[in-house]
């Protein structure tokens, strides 16, 4: 499936940044918290384009070329092959989500969050393994750091599954940016304000307490220490198995 030399299966991240499917309470002042939500957000210089939705991250896994994440993970919330085929003719992972499962979504498996949580980390280590530029963009983020999802103001069921909700930071970061609307919105370009509310935002991250799963985050920090340590991470795929994914009518084996 892959030619990368993984040698081992990593044991020690789950409790490195917490279980999958557990409920965390982060406080933001005690741990280095680089949370994302836009794919333009810029913290200490970097883009944090990390969620599935994000673009530029092409991939190929089962022969077929990804351009998101999202789609692949999409494609395994159905069976209906022509579903699936609606889902990777989007432009985008947005779109696929947005308008296809949307559509759909009385359609999605009443199983399926029995096995999504460790579905989505094989397809965000597919990407890993399959796009050197999202290898590149996880390994520049520092070891230490703590990556959140920011779903504050969310309101789909799934918020405080795959991020968390700080709605202090929300708050001060929202006061923030009037200041300097106030203070330089007549003297700055429409795009040069909005780089300015994006890095200065982004520097407001030590307010309030973070809470929810944040699966993502998880996820990605997974994959990060994995990449580090040229392992694997501990997918259970005994569960996958199990789960009887199929897309485009082939039934997966993990």
């Amino acid at each position: 499936m892959n030619s990368n030399p993984i040698l081992t299966t990593s044991s020690s991240v789950p409790e490195l940044f917490g279980a999958l499917g557990r409920e965390e309470r982060i406080v933001a002042s005690e741990q280095p918290v680089w949370c994302f939500k836009k794919v333009t957000g810029i913290v200490e210089g970097i883009e944090m384009r990390l969620s599935n939705m994000a673009g530029g991250y092409p991939f190929e896994f089962i022969g077929i070329n990804w351009l998101s994440s999202e789609q692949l993970y999409l494609c395994g919330e159905f069976t209906d092959v022509a579903i699936q085929h609606e889902l990777i003719s989007q432009t985008s992972g947005y779109a696929a989500k947005r308008f296809i499962k949307a559509k759909y979504k009385k359609q999605v498996r009443e199983d399926f969050p029995s096995f999504r949580l460790q579905w989505m980390l094989f397809v965000v280590w597919q990407k890993c393994l399959g796009n050197a530029d999202f290898r590149a963009k996880l390994l520049s983020i520092p070891e230490e750091v703590i990556l959140v999802e920011e779903t504050t103001l969310d309101t789909g069921g799934t918020a405080t599954v795959w991020g968390c909700k700080n709605p202090e930071l929300v708050a001060e970061r929202k006061r923030l940016a009037e200041r300097i609307k106030r203070w330089y919105g007549s003297n700055l370009s429409k795009k040069e304000l909005n780089l300015k509310l994006n890095i200065e935002a982004n520097k407001v991250r030590d307010i309030g307490t973070f809470t929810g799963q944040n699966n993502i985050g998880k996820i990605l920090m997974i994959c990060r220490r994995c990449l580090l340590e040229g392992s694997e991470p501990p997918i259970d795929r005994a569960l996958l198995n199990r789960a009887n994914i199929t897309i485009f009518g082939n039934t997966l084996t993990f």
